[in-house]
């Protein structure tokens, strides 16, 4: 329930909720609920809810509060009909519904009586005549006339019933309370105790009272139980005379909001405190705060306005110029003006003249003076054109672009004119231009020449000047002043160009020295370079052929080890070690090597495993996109495919250049094992299948102990070859070439082989960890797979052009 409060005091009348609740009984400045004669401040009782019920509780001791008569020390319950008395002040709670009725009123104090002095005077005596009565008319059919009375007395009774059984009971509550109020329909309304017999149908509700707007609201009256309706008057604005002294048109804001004021200068406005601002176009903004009492009454205001401009004075030399301010022309000088106040643009502008502006912050009420501006002459333009085209200008000592450029310049005054090119003589002109004039001048440049001595090594060099040919190098060269470039060429060597720009008056000495092709290839190639993630590969220069493969009398030899004569052509890099855990993970930071055989194989500086060979194409395309190299692979699908022709960019080695590394390089004879010597190793050479995992690997080297169960850091063992780590042992590495089985074609040579064009797997070269036998470390082992494995890692590689 949400009760609506309804209080008529001495402050007059207003409306409160329930959610307002507690109320302060006591006077005007404290009290929600005002009673008479309290001092201003005073509190007597408080009115509050628990439970849903409304209770009256005393607040000041000292002030007898007496409820239904009796005195009240303690909270009480308030209902319908109770009053509560303060001094002369009685408070009458009604509840009608959800509304309650707080009504403030004086206690009436009966009056003292007292009879006249002296017995009452003796009734005067009256006689009374008794008038005559003519004799009556008998009634010849008395029986006739009471059957008529009684008919009609039935049919009323008849009548009254209907309207009782077809009537519903209607009651209306108004807030406030109307002075008058009426219902009318298409029959009238019967009133019984307090409510309106009503029958059901269209009726419309009239209700007056002084100072709020009469009521008039039509209502449907449905046939049912009780009805109860309420209705809220609606208050009269204030009626407002604004008075405005001078008289001008203004505009009327009431808390922000426009109000309209008719040709009288009235304005209706709410009841209440209310923040008037009123605003006129040339007067300063007025804001006045005004009760206003509102329910129809009038009350008048008065603004006095200050003006909003200043008085200003100008005057210009010469005189006559065009004043704007804020892009409105006012007039021109000299000008007597008034400008509105803020900050403000006055421009001056007078044909032959520049335009002179002004920011001025405008004070109202203020004089101000510009006097005397000065409005220079306008300025001249010169068309300016030199031969040959392209000078560079500049006007007493600023730089100004090149020719040909028309420029704006200051009239009246003498200007210093430079021109200036390479390979020319810089040329000077003094130059006046009249005012808003245009002038054209045209500048031929004379040359300047130098002398230069051109010597070249090889002497049969031809040369190029300015990329044309000229015949041999070595000579002598008379040129303009300006960047020339010497280009020497020579068949079988790398060309060179040389930028000069000969001096007037001092001759210059080129000397140029041709590199042969060969050479320069040689220097340009580093023997080591270094990735982005940190790895280092080392420059492989392949020197003739080689064979892959193996014997079919080497102990361990398998069928797929066909002898096979290759040449690799190209110089290529070579990872000095196989990736790790912690350069992979720049590029996947997600991955995880995992573990094997009770160890962990996920350390940062392991070799990386479980990685499949289109992740590790991925790998290398990621890091020579850090470097700026061109990919190797593409995708194709869910797979990765070589980049035809081959590109520079980082690649996993082909086979033939893994095995050549391997056994090859550096080598007088072909190496048959990581290490020196026979099977099995007699020391420390790599990480292979030892006394460590024999528990769980059949195949171990003899006697053989490395230190590790599973992959061991990259670079642990010596290099062999030189500057090579673990291309024997520690883990097994994907290769660039699919895997394949080659004919036994011993003396046909191929040259720079990278495998099938397609297939299912992909060689896997080199032992690990997982391997001891004597088939699987020797170098001329060939694996495939086309799976990630925990003993499978790889290295990388690149061509070096």
């Amino acid at each position: 329930m949400n009760r609506i409060f309804f209080i008529h005091d001495a402050q007059g009348e207003h409306r409160l909720n329930e959610a307002d609740l507690p109320l302060c009984v006591g006077g005007a400045e404290t009290g929600d609920v005002v009673l008479p004669d309290l001092p201003a401040t005073a509190v007597v009782a408080y009115i509050a809810r628990a439970d849903g019920h409304v209770y009256i509780q005393p607040a000041d001791a000292s002030v007898p509060l007496f409820h239904n008569h009796e005195r009240l020390s303690a909270s009480a319950w308030l209902k319908s009909g109770d009053q509560v008395q303060v001094g002369e002040a009685v408070l009458q709670w009604t509840v009608k519904g959800d509304q309650v009725f707080i009504t403030v009123r004086r206690r009436m104090v009966e009056p003292e009586l007292a009879p006249p002095p002296g017995p009452p005077p003796a009734p005067a005596s009256r006689t009374r005549e008794i008038p005559a009565v003519a004799d009556p008319v008998p009634d010849l059919h008395p029986h006739r006339t009471l059957r008529r009375l009684v008919a009609v007395l039935f049919a009323v009774l008849v009548l009254a019933a209907a309207f009782v059984l077809l009537a519903t009971p209607l009651a209306l509550r108004f807030s406030p309370e109307p002075e008058a109020y009426s219902v009318s329909g298409f029959l009238p309304t019967v009133p019984v105790g307090g409510r309106l017999l009503v029958i059901p149908g269209r009726y419309t509700v009239h209700a007056t009272r002084d100072g709020y707007r009469p009521l008039e609201k039509t209502v449907e009256i449905a046939r049912g139980g009780f009805r109860e309706l309420s209705f809220q008057l609606e208050e009269l604005p204030g009626r407002v005379t604004v008075q405005v002294a001078p008289e001008v048109p203004f505009r009327l804001f009431v808390d922000d909001v426009a109000v309209a004021v008719d040709a009288d200068g009235v304005a209706e406005i709410d009841r209440g405190t209310q923040q008037l601002r009123l605003e006129t176009d040339r007067y300063l903004p007025e804001t006045r705060a005004l009760e206003v009492a509102g329910r129809g009454k009038a009350q008048t205001v008065a603004f006095t306005l200050q003006p909003a401009w200043a008085d200003v004075h100008l005057s210009s030399r010469p005189a006559g110029a065009e004043v704007q301010v804020d892009d409105a022309i006012i007039g021109t000088t000299p000008l007597d003006t008034e400008i509105l106040h803020g900050q403000r643009t006055i421009v001056l502008s007078l044909a032959g003249h520049k335009p002179v502006t002004l920011q001025r912050e405008i004070k109202a009420g203020a004089t101000l003076r510009l006097e005397d501006i000065v409005l220079p002459p306008a300025d001249g333009r010169l068309a300016l054109s030199s031969v040959p085209a392209g000078a560079t200008i500049s006007v007493d000592g600023d730089f100004l672009g090149t020719t040909p450029a028309t420029l704006t310049l200051s009239s009246g005054s003498e200007h210093r004119l430079r021109l200036s090119k390479p390979g020319y003589q810089t040329t000077d002109k003094a130059i006046t231009l009249a005012a808003a004039g245009e002038q054209a001048l045209a500048v031929k440049l004379p040359p300047e020449f130098g002398i230069v001595f051109v010597t070249a090594r090889p002497a049969d060099a031809r040369l190029l000047l300015d990329g044309k040919p000229t015949g041999e190098a070595t000579r002598r060269l008379l040129l303009t002043t300006r960047p020339h470039t010497l280009e020497f060429r020579k068949p079988g060597y790398v060309s060179r160009r040389v930028t000069v720009t000969p001096r007037a008056g001092i001759s210059q000495n080129v000397d140029v020295i041709l590199n042969t092709v060969a050479g320069e290839k040689a220097a340009a190639t580093p023997a080591v370079i270094k990735t982005a993630a940190g790895q280092r590969l080392r420059l492989i220069r392949p020197a003739g052929s080689f064979r892959m493969g193996a014997s079919r009398r080497e102990a361990g030899r398998r069928a797929n080890e066909s002898r096979r004569l290759v040449q690799l052509t190209r110089p290529f890099y070579l990872g000095e070690k196989e990736v790790t855990n912690g350069a992979f993970r720049r590029f996947r930071p997600s991955h995880n090597s995992g573990s094997a055989e009770g160890v962990a194989l996920n350390g940062d500086t392991q070799p990386v495993v479980n990685v499949s060979w289109d992740d590790a194409a991925r790998y290398c395309n990621w890091l020579s996109k850090q470097d700026g190299l061109p990919a190797a692979y593409r995708e194709a699908g869910a797979h990765m495919v070589p980049v035809m022709p081959p590109t520079t960019g980082y690649r996993l080695p082909t086979e033939a250049e893994w095995a050549y590394v391997a056994r090859a390089h550096g080598r007088n004879k072909a190496a048959r094992y990581p290490w020196s010597g026979s099977y099995p190793p007699t020391s420390l050479a790599g990480n292979f299948a030892d006394a460590r995992i024999a528990d769980t690997l059949a195949d171990v080297v003899p006697g053989y102990d490395d230190n590790y169960r599973g992959t061991a850091p990259v670079g642990s063992f010596a290099a062999r070859p030189q500057g090579f780590h673990d291309l024997g042992g520690n883990v097994a590495e994907w290769t660039h070439d699919f895997y394949a089985v080659y004919p036994g074609d011993a003396e046909r040579l191929v040259t720079d082989p990278t495998g099938p064009a397609a297939g299912d797997h992909h060689v896997v070269r080199g032992s690990s960890w997982r391997h001891g036998s004597i088939t699987e470390l020797r170098l001329s082992y060939r694996d495939y797979s086309r799976t990630p494995r925990n003993d499978l890692g790889f290295r990388i590689a690149r061509y070096a052009r």
